[in-house]
This record gives structure tokens, sequence and C-alpha cells, in this order.
């Protein structure tokens, strides 16, 4: 590990805690660091083996393509035969979900187009979704986020969503808790790689879908230091949470080596030793699928119980509340969410939006979050609740969002999350930080993050959780750039980094800049000349500018 570096601080009035000498614009000087030198490629390695994953392939279209501005077959889902209700008086659900499910039918898709106005929906009985997107290549769009408002009107929404964007058979990311059969890796890759290698490759072709996993053995858990060392302990076992998982998709095949070649590296930790494979799985995922130009507000609950544990009382507004979620985004591969915010319906408190959980990406790959902002669930209680964006897929881009209010303002859970960004972001008032959660989410990379009043957390172990506990949180994610305007008033840090094996922490700024950290750390408060700005960014740019000169 790299040690700490504790620079000198002079007292401030800020927050009541120490922070760094801010630096005039003058006295900035660039600098790059030492484990991304100007001739980086993914290969590379300082003399001690460190190195940072290459997470260009993050977003839609592994960021090699614009999100879409689709103009053709748009539905005007308030015209006939829809006539979706505008004036918030009539319930709009079925008509809306009657325009979606009709756009679905056409072989090409289409665009819902919800003018501005403000609809009111609830889940139908027996529902778990007000409005679903359920076929590839349709869209939902407002009139704009200021424009359009969704309106949720009911309170018992107990694991429910407004909108779901999933298919109507859930795909396999062949990580269900079952014992599940593959072909062999013939070589440990306890490395990033395109290229896996297979025992047989007969069974496979170019451009299926395909899972790359391990088993949850006695030697992963100790690779992963959750064997009792740090007062938790887990136990092998076929786990949906715990099973490292990659979804990838096949571009070549080379017979002679036995070898395939993948759209996006594996993050490493496979081993023969847990049973590492290549699993088939059937091309199920949605694609091409967004939500965009809208606000989706829900009813504030009139009742009593916020506290931790009311998620489990009938009766209160944790237990109607638990495990909601405004827009939740599943079995997606190629996807996005666009302007969308959440907003206080009439009738709320202001500091009411949502009553629980914000967006979440599960299962879902190559999805783009872009210019949304999210605030004030109403609930904020333990059992997964008051999370304004959640990452549990992989290879996910959150960028230019913001969170306010939240339990935690940006979240990161279960081995299934790897090679996520959250780029140009802002957290605000977090009750507790925006963190890596549980079950080791290995390699993400949070990019030019601003906290006010928030902080970034990955800590080297979560004690709650239950049974399993959630354990250790990442292992060789990445702080770039963070930037601290204000110190939570119980944290006084910007970025506390205590990974398994490697994490990074490189250049922190701002007036609440201060470190935390058993990891890497490197420019702590001097992030201003940290170059280049943004590494997802220029790791994108260097990979585009490869493929054209190939």
């Amino acid at each position: 590990m790299f040690p700490l570096c504790f620079r000198c601080f002079f007292l401030l009035p800020l927050a009541g805690c120490f922070a760094p000498h801010a630096v005039s614009a003058a006295e900035v000087m660039p600098w790059r660091s030492s484990l991304y030198p100007d001739d980086w490629t993914p290969a590379w390695r300082d003399a001690e083996g460190r190195f940072l994953h290459d997470f260009s392939y993050a977003g839609y279209r592994h960021g090699e393509a614009p999100l879409p501005e689709r103009t053709d077959n748009i539905i005007d889902a308030t015209q006939p035969p829809y006539e979706a209700d505008a004036s918030g008086v009539n319930d709009a659900t079925a008509a809306i979900q009657a325009a979606l499910d009709a756009a679905g039918r056409n072989g090409g898709g289409g665009v819902v187009f919800l003018p501005a106005g403000t609809y009111r929906v609830a889940p139908p009985e027996g529902a778990t979704a007000a409005l679903r997107i359920r076929d590839s290549h349709v869209m939902l769009r407002g009139a704009g986020a200021g424009r359009t408002f969704v309106f949720n009107d009911t309170t018992a929404m107990r694991g429910k969503r407004v909108i779901e964007v999933a298919p109507r058979t859930a795909a396999s990311w062949a990580a269900e808790g079952k014992v599940v059969a593959g072909a062999p890796l013939t070589a440990d890759l306890p490395e990033p790689s395109l290229r896996v290698p297979v025992a047989d490759v007969s069974g496979f072709a170019v451009g299926e879908p395909v899972v790359v996993r391990n088993d949850l053995t006695e030697h992963f858990i100790g690779l992963v230091e959750m064997d009792g060392r740090h007062g938790g302990k887990w136990t092998p076992a076929q786990s949906p949470n715990r099973t490292l998982a990659y979804y990838r998709r096949i571009l070549e095949i080379n017979t002679e080596a036995g070898a395939l070649v993948l759209d996006v590296p594996v993050r490493g930790w496979l081993f023969t030793a847990d049973n590492a494979r290549v699993v088939r799985v059937s091309d199920a995922m949605l694609t091409e699928v967004g939500v965009e130009d809208l606000s989706i507000g829900m009813r504030q609950h009139p009742g009593e119980g916020l506290a931790e544990n009311d998620w489990q009382r009938e009766g209160t507004v944790g237990y109607d509340a638990h495990g909601s979620v405004a827009l939740q985004v599943s079995f997606v591969g190629n996807g996005w969410i666009r302007r969308v915010n959440s907003w206080s319906p009439p009738g709320n408190d202001p500091s009411v939006h949502v009553l629980s959980n914000g967006i979440r990406l599960w299962r879902s790959r190559l999805v783009t979050v872009a210019e949304c902002d999210w605030r004030f669930p109403q609930y904020r209680g333990g059992g997964g609740n008051g999370y304004l964006y959640t990452h549990n897929g992989q290879d996910n881009l959150i960028r230019d969002c913001r969170a306010e209010g939240a339990r935690h303002n940006y979240d990161f859970g279960t081995m299934i999350a790897s090679g996520n960004v959250i780029l140009d972001c802002v957290a605000k008032d977090g009750e507790l930080a925006s963190d890596f959660h549980m079950f080791l989410s290995l390699a993400n990379l949070l990019d030019n993050v601003t906290c006010d009043g928030d902080s970034l957390e990955a800590r080297a172990f979560r004690p709650w959780g239950g049974n399993p506990v959630h354990g250790v949180t990442t292992t060789q994610s990445v702080f770039w750039r963070s930037n601290g305007l204000r110190y939570p008033p119980k944290r006084p840090m910007l970025v506390q980094s205590h990974q398994v094996g490697e994490g990074y922490v490189i250049g922190t700024r701002g007036p609440a800049a201060r470190v935390d950290s058993s990891d890497f750390v490197e420019g702590e408060g001097k992030g201003d000349g940290l170059t280049p700005r943004s590494l997802y960014l220029d790791q994108l740019g260097r990979r585009l500018k490869d493929r054209a000169g190939r």
C-alpha cells in the first residue's frame, strides 16, 4: 500500500474542521499521476505491479456513439386511441401503458411522447410497477423535466416501481444462486483481459452474449479477505449477490488458440481454483430503450414511522416505502436515462420528492444516465432505502447528475457492479457517505465528483447486512480529482478509502479535500492541477484513436 502523506492544514471556519490551504489559479501546477503517464496503455504497470483499469467502455454503446435523438414513430399518448389525461385529474396509467405496448408491437419500436402536463399513475392491482417499458427500441419521452410530470398517486409502494424498464422475462446473468455449467478457463486471469482462454470454443458463436464467472469457494473467500480476519466470515455458496460475473459479448473466436475475444475486458480475479468458466446465456436483454425529458414525483406518505428499522414494522411509512424505486432499469444492454428529475408533487412537503429510492441500474450494462437531478427521499431508514443513484450493474455511466438529501446519494453494491463510472456529478448533504456498500463491487471509477456536505467512501469492511455480512466493499477502484466544497458535519473527510488489495485516491481539491486512506494516495489537495482532467474521457479518447488507427 502506498502510505498516506498527511499535509499541513490550518484552521478555517468551515464545518468546524481543518481544511487545506486554498490554491489560487496562478499557483496551480499541472501534474500527472505516476500511474497514468503520458504513454499509458491498458497494459501499463508500475514497478510494484499497480495499474489503473481501462474504464472507457462504460456507457451507451461503450461510449462510442452519442445518445440517440429519435424522430420517427412518435406516439402522442394524449391522442386517440390512448387519450392519457395530462391535467393530473384522472389516472393515466392504463393509457400510457397501452401506448408503450403499442410501440413495442411495432417492429422498429417507437417513442411514446407525453406532452407538457401532469400524469397521475399508480401500480395496477397485483402489479409491481405503474409503467413498464418491456420491449426493445421503445422510449418514453416528455416535453422537458420542467414541463412533463409523472405523479405516482399511492403510498402503498413496498417493493414497487413507478417506471420499470425490463423485459417481460428476466434475462439470466448465470448468477441466480444455483449451479450452472460452462466452458472452464484453461488459465487464471488475475488481471483485466479481453481474451479468455477456454477448454472448448466449439459451442460459442461470434456476437452471442456470455457470462464469465467463478464460484464463491474457500479459495476466493480467502483472496478477498472474508475468511474471518476482519471479524466477519463468508462461507462457500451459490449466491446471487456474491458471484463474480462479467456479462460480455463475443467479438472473435480464436479456434487455434482456444480463446474468446470479448467486447469489454473482464476485470480479473478469475481463477481455475474457483471453477472460473464461460457460460452461454440467452439473448433476452432489452436494447435501445430510454426514458428522457420528464420528472417523477411520489405522493408523500401521511403516516408515521421513519426510524431505522421501521421498514420491518407494518403500518409505518418505512414499511410502505421499503424497496420502492422511482425508475429502475433491469436486464438492459445499451440504454439511457436523460434529463429525468425528481420533483415534489403538490401537497407534499417540498423536502419530499420520492418515497425511498430514485434511479437503480439492476443487472444492466452499457447504460448512460445523464443530466439528471434527484433529491429528498421521505424514508431513509435501513434495509436499502433512501438511495438516489444505485449501481447494481456493470460498465454503466452516470454523468452530469446531481443528488441531494439521500441516505446514500450514490451507491455501488454486489459483485455484479464492476467497470462503472460516475463522472462530473454532485453529491449534496447525504445522511451517510456515497459509498461502496456490499459484496466487493470491484474496479469502479468516481471521476470529478463534487461533494457539498457529502463524502466518498470505500470501507475496508462493513459489518452490517445480517447473514451474510456486507463485508469487503471494493478493490482496484479509483477516486479521480475529487472536489470537496464542504465536509459533512460528522465526517470531516472528502475521501475515505481502505480497499482490499489495491485502491487509488488520485488528486483531491477544494476547501474540503482531506483523505483518510491506507491505499495509494497521490496529490491530496492538489487536484486542480491533475492532468488529464477526466480519466474516463481521456481513456475513451485513447481507445477510439487507437481503434481508428487500426
